[in-house]
């Protein structure tokens, strides 16, 4: 036999109401192994096999578990007495639990029999299921976990909800609870299962329609000892109730509720219809500077209220009698004297027969904004008094640098009213020399709260105008990609000048404005790397005059500096324009050909074609103080990348090359490695 008792015989055994249970321990658990008739009638045939913890509901389980453990660990009998709720009617059942043993495992038999019970918990049982059955209000009847029970009427017509549909559900799982209710219903259900009464709970719930509607959710527990095997739940739609007591509540009423809403974020006071001051909130006390005792029953003119310099009182008289609403700014006078500034809102209240009772004066205290628009003002008029008298260049732009402020300067240096300049990109009246510089500051500014610019801009008419400004980047706190950029500049075109013309000298020749040999070694890296970039060759031509000593001993040193102007002025007209001539020093002067071949022929070629034009141009000579000159010259060449890859390298080549040439006589010339 597998079990200790056959089906046959068990249900023999135990013939009647009673229920019977056999279970047998698995870990913490119990399992259904037999069933008499009424069990099988209570629970089903689709029990046997299961766990008690599937089948019950947490609380029933946990009472089960507590006797049953206590028989086995005390190998008696245990018996416990329990509630339920069942066909509309609380039933109280006693429970016999004996403890058996069989092949080392651990059985309960379980006898279940229905007694009578406490005649006060019938009577409170059936004071709140006659509620139930005749209430207004949407009414349902729990399980201590939550689980619908049953559902009146009321509810089914609210909800649109029948009691098949609901019944053995939680009640925090029905369509009609939004999700962010579920909690606080959860913990007023905890309170109730532990006995606690629950009155007058703000819910809000779904109706049928979807609609949302509050509720008023009131919590009745049905207790026996410690345990509660019942929860009544009582609703009442609360969203037509308000409206209703809106409808019927006195306008005094009204503006207590009113009164104790803003009380805590605005300054309050009440007069009576002469102008009497008979309330006045903490908040307006505290502003005013009077006690309670010194400011109730004034007038309220001991405050000094004006609006634009007139008598308050007077300018609302004529709003007060057509039950008009002011709104406006008014000037207090606190009890020391000082301004107070409010933003106003005056009510006539009137009583039930149409007359003005009471007047309500809500303020909301803008004084600091106050002050801070009268000092936003200040700054603002002394920042245009400065601007507009100031020979600084002054302007303000957003963060894509469109002009929003330029300063009368900009019109003074560039000619431009200032309607031309407002609304218009800052880069439309700079020089393309600048549009880049101030391009690439735009698109990398955040980070970079001052920065130093030179930047040229041009006049209406055209005219350069170099500027030196220092910019300031105001970010907004609030919009990150929102910015202001301010600049102040100030003229420098003459000092740019000036620097100008000291780089011109630092950089050229002074006799002959040619480029000497420092532009030569700033420009030549510049050279060497588009010629490699371009695979091509640069030749050095390293020219020396001759016999130009003699010219200064038989003319004299302002002829010879006469002739060596002329001599740079003719190999600049010869070469071609991207090429470069510099002047050494004395008679010397080095050609720079560029963009030349890198195959040895051709490149050839092009070298003597230029030197051809340079000995023809000299051939031709020119005259100085009636003195015609036809002067030569000797020339070394070295190239690169055949012979060096720097300056130094080449000139030393060129200057070694030109020492060869001169040794063969006038007019000649030589190209390094080449004897």
């Amino acid at each position: 036999m597998e079990y200790l008792l056959s089906e046959d015989f068990f249900n023999s055994l135990f013939i009647g109401k009673d229920f019977a249970f056999l279970m047998k321990k698995v870990e913490d658990d119990y399992q259904y192994i037999r069933l008499n008739q009424a069990a099988r009638d209570l629970l089903s045939n689709e029990a046997i096999g299961k766990m008690i913890s599937s089948v019950t509901s947490e609380r029933i389980f946990s009472i089960i578990q507590k006797n049953y453990d206590q028989a086995i660990r005390e190998h008696n009998q245990v018996d416990y007495v329990d509630y339920a709720y069942f066909q509309s009617e609380v039933h109280k059942y006693e429970t016999s639990v004996r403890p058996l043993k069989y092949n080392n495992e651990d059985y309960i038999l379980a006898i279940t029999k229905e007694i009578l019970y406490d005649r006060n918990i019938e009577d409170k049982f059936l004071f709140m299921r006659s509620m139930f059955d005749h209430a207004f209000f949407s009414t349902v009847i729990l399980s201590a976990e939550g689980m619908v029970y049953e559902v009146n009427s009321c509810f089914m017509e609210d909800f649109q909800l029948d009691n098949e549909t609901v019944k053995q559900k939680l009640f925090v799982d029905l369509p009609i609870i939004p999700k962010e209710e579920v909690e606080h219903i959860e913990a007023c259900l905890q309170k109730a299962a532990r006995g606690e009464n629950l009155d007058k709970k703000l819910i809000k719930l779904f109706t049928s329609e979807g609609q949302e509607r509050m509720y008023l959710m009131s919590l009745s527990p049905v207790m026996q000892d410690d345990n509660s095997f019942a929860i009544f739940l009582i609703m009442q739609d609360f969203t037509q109730f308000t409206l209703q007591k809106a409808e019927l509540r006195s306008k005094s009423h009204g503006l207590e509720v009113f009164k104790s809403a803003l009380n805590s974020a605005t300054a309050i006071a009440v007069l009576d219809h002469k102008g009497y001051i008979t309330e006045a909130s903490d908040m307006f006390l505290q502003a005013s500077g009077y006690t309670a005792e010194e400011l109730i029953g004034q007038p309220y003119s001991l405050m000094e209220p004006r609006f634009n310099a007139q008598n308050f009182l007077q300018l609302i008289e004529g709003k007060l009698d057509t039950m008009e609403i002011w709104r406006g700014e008014l000037c207090y006078r606190t009890k020391y004297h000082a301004d107070y500034w409010v933003e106003a809102t005056i009510v006539p209240l009137k009583n039930e027969f149409g007359k003005i009772e009471q007047i309500l004066t809500i303020n909301y205290n803008i004084t600091d904004k106050k002050k801070m628009f009268t000092e936003l003002k200040n700054i603002e008029r002394t920042f245009r008094l400065i601007t507009e008298n100031t020979n600084d260049l002054i302007v303000i732009t957003n963060e894509d640098g469109i002009i929003l402020y330029a300063s009368p300067s900009y019109g003074i240096y560039l000619g431009y009213e200032n309607e031309e300049l407002l609304g218009q990109f800052y880069s439309d009246i700079l020089d393309q020399e600048s549009k880049n510089e101030w391009q690439t500051f735009l698109n990398n500014f955040t980070g970079q709260p001052e920065t130093q610019f030179e930047l040229l801009l041009k006049a209406k008419d055209g005219t350069p105008i170099w500027t030196e400004g220092n910019v300031t980047v105001v970010h907004d706190p609030e919009r990150e990609k929102v910015s202001q950029i301010m600049m102040v500049s100030r003229e420098i075109t003459h000092r740019k000048e000036r620097e100008n013309d000291l780089l011109y000298l630092a950089y050229h020749d002074a006799l002959t404005q040619l480029p000497n040999r420092r532009y030569l070694q700033k420009e030549f890296p510049k050279i060497l790397a588009k010629a490699a970039e371009n695979q091509t060759c640069v030749a050095m031509l390293y020219l020396d005059g001759d016999d130009f000593k003699e010219v200064n001993d038989r003319f004299g040193h302002d002829t010879g500096d006469a002739f060596i102007q002329r001599f740079g002025n003719a190999l600049n007209q010869t070469v071609r324009s991207h090429d470069m001539v510099i002047r050494i020093g004395g008679d010397e002067f080095i050609v720079i050909l560029t963009g030349l071949t890198r195959e040895a022929d051709k490149r050839h070629d092009q070298i003597m074609h230029i030197i051809r034009r340079i000995r023809d141009e000299l051939a031709e000579g020119w005259m100085i103080e009636d003195h015609h000159f036809t002067p030569t010259a000797s020339i070394g060449i070295a190239y690169y990348p055949d012979h060096a890859q720097t300056l130094d390298e080449l000139m030393d080549l060129a200057d070694r090359a030109l020492y060869r040439s001169k040794e063969l006589g006038k007019n000649n010339l030589s190209i390094s490695g080449i004897q």
